[in-house]
């Protein structure tokens, strides 16, 4: 490619478009954005939101990684969904907008990271997005991503909020403003009855810039290295093999799975681990693929009469209704991703912030033979906010078109399965609160015969999946072990830089594409030489202690 270029972004996804866009802002600088996907119009079930299960189950826009064998978890295998499309994640995901806990980010800064406390990150949340409820000290007005309020007009959204009430709980009116804790409706990635992805919110207005090339179905096979400092790429495109080059800074936005095996690839990660695929060691850095945390969960169902959920509404007749509705008016079924409501909570109170997240949907789903089908009922998907146990990303062989292997390590910590168990605990209680009886809900999973701690112990293990949200395996930190700087620069190669998931040293408590948007616009700004946003005054709930709580500056 004779065209030169200042920045080579590697991969389109929610972290590289926002990069990408942010950095071609200047025009004197060029920009390359590599994706190994396709373009994100090619599939219409990608902008329909009701559409979601037809996403999840496209292969051709999926990279298709599963974890495994899980040593704790019977050897199993577990189907990790990640996008190999224009927009990456925030293409195929649930559209759920969750933003952490502010206390995830005064975690980081008390690990040393002291710009990322959420002071410093709550001007970027408020840069990316404009929320439909209006801009405040928490909440964007102006951003580029629409964030929209889920409209929860089913009847058991209200019942889900209800029978937590009477559970003892409490519903926070803006769990992304001032306090997270508690019940709530969500807010997702949905705008105008679409999906508002980083390719909707960023990439394709800046599409048409003259310092911008966006170079799709195309692998990096590995990251050129001369002298200690990074150069270039090499790719494997629709033309055959070739080399890239760029003049300041190689910058990685694969996504924890993807970044850590192109490292190791390209020779910049665990010597031993290099060397047993035959690959020469250009920089030692034991850390890379280390650190992997994922949100593990498990869904509980009940069933219900057939019209009191959401199936009675999705026959044939409804799911035609539906598709009309959406291709012609932007209304009806089809504008929601379903998971309307949810919860951030504690299962114990030696905890200093919720540790376990709910989603609800009015509707429940069951194999049968090999199809997936609607059954009529109501759901639970909870999973640990914050698990103790680490895995790790290594390579399967030297070979670029090799899957990595992936290891969650689930379960590996006692605590972390002791949170799932009380936790389903917790949900069978609310179901039976008074506001549910009037569906008369049955115990699908786990059966109602399974009530013991070693019974659902055994149920956990085996119905155990994960919220697609892998993360920390190239840590950000500023000790001699991290993997890149506060500003995401590697520590062993200069001019290579990281920004994705891989980079958060914890894993925060939600859905990851809300932090990891912020993340980009922040390290964009550090990227340009620019000031980062001026601090935050506003204040968050925290709990004082047991009995207590109160909204701490």
């Amino acid at each position: 490619m004779a065209q030169k270029f200042d920045y080579i972004v590697v991969g389109a996804g929610s972290s590289g478009c926002i990069v990408a866009t942010r950095l071609t802002e200047d025009p004197d600088v060029r920009v390359l954005l590599v994706e190994a996907g396709r373009t994100d119009r090619t599939n219409m079930f990608i902008a329909m939101p009701g559409g979601l299960p037809f996403v999840y189950q496209n292969k051709k826009i999926g990279w298709g990684i599963q974890s495994g064998p899980e040593p704790h978890l019977h050897g199993r295998t577990i189907d990790e969904k990640a996008g190999k499309v224009l927009g990456g994640g925030s293409s195929i995901n649930a559209m759920i907008f969750n933003r952490g806990n502010p206390m995830d980010y005064d975690g980081w800064a008390e690990g040393g990271l002291k710009d990322w406390d959420f002071a410093h990150c709550l001007p970027y949340f408020r840069k990316m997005e404009s929320f439909e409820d209006g801009p405040d000290a928490w909440r964007g007005g102006s951003g580029p991503l629409r964030i929209s309020r889920a409209r929860a007009q089913h009847k058991m959204y209200e019942t889900f909020l209800r029978a937590g009430e009477q559970a003892g709980f409490e519903i926070t009116p803006d769990h992304n403003g001032q306090r997270q804790e508690g019940l709530h409706i969500a807010q997702s990635f949905i705008h105008d009855g679409v999906r508002w992805s980083a390719t909707k919110a960023y990439l394709r207005p800046a599409f048409e810039r003259p310092n911008l090339k966006v170079l799709p179905k195309t692998v990096v096979n590995r990251v050129l290295v001369e002298d200690g400092a990074a150069v270039g790429i090499e790719v494997q495109g629709p033309d055959g093999p070739r080399r890239v080059r760029c003049e300041r800074e190689v910058i990685l936005a694969a996504g924890a799975m993807n970044t850590p095996k192109l490292l190791m690839l390209s020779g910049i990660g665990p010597g031993d681990e290099l060397r047993r695929h035959g690959i020469d060691v250009v920089a030692e850095a034991r850390e890379v693929g280390r650190n992997l945390q994922n949100h593990p969960g498990v869904d509980l169902q009940f069933g219900t009469r057939h019209e009191d959920s959401l199936t009675s509404q999705i026959g044939l007749v409804g799911r035609a209704k539906l598709g009309a509705d959406w291709m012609l008016r932007r209304k009806g079924l089809g504008t929601t991703n379903f998971f309307e409501a949810g919860a951030f909570l504690r299962t114990r109170y030696d905890v200093d912030f919720p540790n376990m997240q709910w989603e609800f949907l009015p509707i429940t789903r069951q194999l049968r033979g090999n199809k997936l089908v609607p059954v009529p009922g109501f759901q639970f998907w909870m999973d640990l906010s914050r698990p103790l146990s680490r895995g790790e990303v290594t390579l399967n062989s030297a070979d670029p078109s090799a899957p990595p292997s992936v290891v969650f390590n689930t379960y590996a910590e006692r605590q972390d399965l002791q949170d799932m168990i009380d936790g389903v605990r917790m949900t069978q209680e609310m179901v039976r609160q008074s506001a549910w009886q009037r569906y008369r809900p049955q115990l699908i999973t786990p059966g109602p015969e399974i009530t013991s701690d070693a019974d659902l112990e055994a149920f956990v293990r085996r119905a155990t999946g994960t919220s697609y949200h892998p993360s920390g395996t190239c840590r950000m930190g500023v000790d001699a072990e991290a993997v890149v700087d506060a500003e995401g620069r590697m520590n062993a190669v200069r001019d290579l830089r990281i920004v994705d998931a891989s980079i958060m040293p914890k894993v925060i408590t939600g859905n990851l594409n809300a932090p990891v948007m912020m993340m980009a616009e922040k390290l964009a700004d550090r990227i340009r030489g620019r000031e980062s946003l001026a601090p935050s005054d506003a204040g968050y709930y925290r709990r004082l202690s047991a009995g207590s709580a109160a909204a701490a500056g």
